[in-house]
């Protein structure tokens, strides 16, 4: 039987991406999140060429008028296409946090002829039909057989009006379990039997698959990683993708990472671009590298930051419509994420060579105290500036507003109805209680957590310039340094402190922590 994904989706990527068509293709949404101390990988492979083996270095031409074939590199006459990549992670299996395999192609017909009329008018020609199994494909880990594997067709034009001309898919499979479940992470990752036009075809045949991977890494800054699913056409128009649910640290430097998969990019054409906002000035700043070039940054290459990933097979220079990339966002003195940022914006544009763009991940370090309030929501409580409202007793309700039906349902499920909610001290005074040997017994007033002792310090000592007496103590769990300002038994002490210092902005989040009841 194939290892299916269909169930696993229901629970991911249908709940999470609304299937929405539009004239731009499927418009992305987000697929996972995660909020984790750790790092993560992106591999993959084209897999239509001119040659099956050899690579492809050329740049001269434009994808149209090459006949293109499939790769096919496994020496396994039962598989019809196959490339490889390698994957070098520092981590065991059980590290393994997430794994997306997401493989796209063009995929108007199965091959496809092209003839010159006139001596000027180019015809592709086909014969419009294709497999159907668009999603069937094999994968094969380090030093193992070919697993079969059932994706989840996110997005397919072939039966659609969209993109007449080539007809694109896009195919995901969360494989998750099979790499935490694997004897080897680190080797080579074969994908074999993608489905792509051969031959000729307009704007040119193109196809691969990538490989993201995140994982655990207790040594690093606490990260926010998010992906996102969906297809959209980029050409002679604007795409923004905007990342949000997270918070950068309130000081030191803010690392941040994007990937991207896109198909159909020329390596010959330009006018292309990438850029992304700036959190300061709120203007768009373009990105690049040697590799990436800011009028030509899609340009069929696989890379990782600036450098071409060349550790697969075949390990063309070209790929052929088919981008794969990670990149860190260039960060300096935090111009473009700043220290307490809680979203971020990429924009797409081309003038002149579009593409689809396919895949889409965010990953930023975040601020510890953050992390710590999305896993540990029953021991620590963020106050907001309303806290201290309570609600009031339940309004008549006039049933000539309400339909019938409504009406039905609440006699059929009569709900009880308090009062009032929790005060915030109530609140307060219930939150689990956490054990720090050599403290005091009380209610703590937390306003940062660091994972690096230096920041602690400096923030300790901007504290102090602002006129507040800082204290810490440092949670052996963790091994993190928690400032504080305030601590008593009484919760109501400890609360009418809070909405004392709230009315500072670098207070905004200040977090409450019951110890050592």
């Amino acid at each position: 039987m194939y290892y299916t994904m269909k169930y696993l989706l229901l629970l991911s990527v249908f709940i999470c991406v609304p299937f929405s068509y539009s004239q731009e293709g499927l418009e992305f949404s987000v697929n996972q999140q995660f909020y984790i101390k750790g790092n993560s990988a992106l591999i993959g492979n084209n897999i239509v060429s001119i040659d099956a083996t050899k690579p492809y270095n050329d740049n001269k031409e434009i994808n149209d008028v090459l006949k293109l074939e499939y790769i096919d590199v496994d020496n396994d006459a039962s598989t019809f296409s196959s490339s490889e990549a390698n994957l070098k992670l520092d981590c065991e299996g059980k590290q393994i946090k997430y794994a997306a395999l997401y493989w796209s192609a063009i995929y108007k017909y199965d091959k496809g002829v092209k003839r010159v009329i006139n001596n000027e008018k180019i015809v592709y020609r086909g014969n419009d039909e294709r497999t159907e199994n668009i999603n069937n494909v094999l994968l094969k880990l380090p030093e193992s057989e070919y697993l079969p594997i059932e994706g989840t067709i996110i997005f397919d034009s072939f039966s659609t009006p969209y993109f007449e001309h080539n007809k694109p898919y896009l195919c995901y499979a969360d494989i998750t379990s099979l790499l935490q479940n694997s004897k080897l992470i680190n080797g080579t990752y074969t994908l074999a039997n993608i489905k792509a036009t051969e031959g000729y075809i307009s704007g040119g045949a193109s196809g691969g698959w990538l490989l993201y991977v995140i994982y655990e890494d207790d040594t690093v800054k606490p990260k926010y990683f998010t992906t996102y699913n969906g297809f959209i056409n980029v050409d002679r128009s604007t795409v923004d993708i905007r990342f949000k649910d997270f918070k950068t640290d309130e000081i030191g430097e803010i690392k941040t990472s994007i990937c991207l998969g896109v198909l159909e990019g020329d390596q010959k054409y330009k006018t292309d671009n990438c850029s992304i906002l700036t959190t300061n000035n709120q203007t768009y700043k373009p990105l690049s590298n040697p590799i990436r070039p800011v009028n030509n940054f899609f340009n069929g290459t696989i890379t990782t930051y600036d450098q071409l990933y060349l550790d697969r097979n075949p390990n063309s220079t070209n790929t052929l419509g088919f981008d794969v990339l990670k990149m860190e966002i260039p960060n300096a003195n935090n111009s473009v994420i700043s220290n307490n940022s809680t979203e971020s914006t990429i924009r797409l544009q081309t003038k002149a060579d579009g593409f689809y763009l396919f895949f889409v991940a965010f990953e930023t370090e975040i601020s510890p105290i953050y992390l710590e309030g999305k896993n540990n929501t029953e021991t620590i409580l963020v106050l907001n500036n309303n806290e201290d409202q309570i609600e009031e007793e339940p309004k008549e309700i006039k049933t000539k507003d309400i339909k019938e039906t409504t009406i039905e349902k609440e006699i059929k499920q009569p709900k009880v109805v308090t009062n009032k909610k929790l005060t915030p001290v109530e609140k307060i005074e219930r939150l689990k209680s956490i054990a720090i040997p050599n403290l005091n017994k009380g209610y703590y007033l937390v306003t940062n957590v660091f994972s690096v002792e230096e920041n602690a310090t400096k923030w300790m000592a901007t504290l102090k310039e602002k006129g507040h007496e800082p204290y810490s103590y440092i949670n052996p769990k963790n091994g993190w340094h928690y400032i504080y300002l305030n601590h008593n038994e009484d919760a109501n002490v400890v609360y009418l402190k809070r909405k004392e210092l709230a009315k500072h902005d670098y207070f905004k989040d200040i977090w409450i922590l019951k110890i050592n009841f």
